[in-house]
């Protein structure tokens, strides 16, 4: 499939879709600056009645930050509207009833997403190897607490070995639960440089672990499970927004869900046809449904006033 949006595939897009899901970084703004059209055509669809929500694979905010980014951008949220990883992960732990201690690497706002569902955890802040310890040594004085039964790994920029040391150590563990938020491979940002994103993290601990994580973003099915349990929302009437087809556009797939691949972040119609062609059942979910130039390319078409 993968079509260009036109006239008649937006009219059939007004008519047939309720939910819009919305990747945000590469999709509606890159940083803090909004992508142009994006902001018009999310209030546009909005005032045609349909629902809006934001996925992110991003954990570096709570549900309640995100909300307040979206606010600040001028995008219409509440916390309600909001599906990222940090909140996802701790209500998947929450859900079964997890009782032992977290060994987090990640950020202040998976703590505090953790706290609000009374999940004890630790490591999370700076943990910088030992300058006069010989390389590729145990951490020294290093025991593991018993009481740690989870490892979750997310976005982390204090990432040191020390870290790495503990989170595969306690992962390892027989029947211990082991998380990454997602496995994105780097931000898409406009810099002349790489950023590395979570997945360069995960990767580092799940191959010292030997262990594959259970993850909690797109491309996997935990993020709309939420959102449908919730809203109780039906997969044929949703569509997916994004920017990386092994997300965003892969998560629409293993959901059942049409997707629209927008050219303003990560993935390129060049990627497209590379999926298309590979003959690997794994890439034929990358494929979307209909890709555009950027978002304003469907609000135009909607008939949306957009600059």
């Amino acid at each position: 499939m993968c079509e260009e949006v036109n006239a008649k595939i937006a009219t059939d897009i007004s008519s047939s879709v309720d939910n819009f899901l919305f990747d945000c970084d590469g999709v509606l703004w890159n940083a803090n600056e909004v992508i142009p059209g994006s902001l018009e055509t999310v209030k546009g669809l909005k005032a045609l009645g349909k629902r809006i929500f934001y996925v992110t694979n991003n954990s570096t905010k709570t549900r309640a930050e995100y909300a307040q980014k979206c606010v600040k951008l001028g995008f219409p949220a509440t916390e309600d509207d909001i599906v990222c990883t940090s909140y996802i992960s701790a209500l998947y732990l929450h859900n079964m009833n997890f009782k032992g201690k977290i060994y987090v690497v990640g950020n202040p706002s998976i703590g505090a997403e953790l706290d609000r569902f009374g999940l004890r955890h630790t490591g999370i802040g700076p943990d910088p190897p030992d300058e006069d310890q010989p390389a590729f040594q145990p951490v020294p004085g290093l025991d593991l607490d018993p009481e740690i039964k989870c490892v979750l790994v997310g976005f982390d920029k204090y990432i040191s070995y020390p870290k790495i040391m503990k989170a595969a150590s306690y992962a390892r563990q027989e029947g211990n639960i082991f998380l990454a938020t997602n496995e994105d491979s780097h931000l898409p940002m406009d810099v002349p440089y790489v950023v590395p994103g979570t997945g360069s993290i995960v990767t580092s601990v799940k191959v010292a672990a030997r262990k594959e994580p259970v993850v909690m973003g797109k491309p996997q099915t935990n993020m709309f499970k939420c959102l449908q349990e919730a809203h109780n929302l039906d997969p044929s009437r949703c569509m997916m927004v994004g920017d990386r087809c092994n997300t965003d556009i892969s998560m629409a797939t293993n959901c059942g869900m049409r997707s629209l691949l927008v050219l303003t972040g990560v993935s390129t119609l060049a990627d497209v046809g590379a999926y298309k062609a590979s003959g690997d059942p794994t890439h034929a979910t990358y494929v979307p449904t209909y890709y555009a130039s950027r978002l304003g390319q469907l609000g135009k078409l909607l008939g949306l006033s957009i600059p």
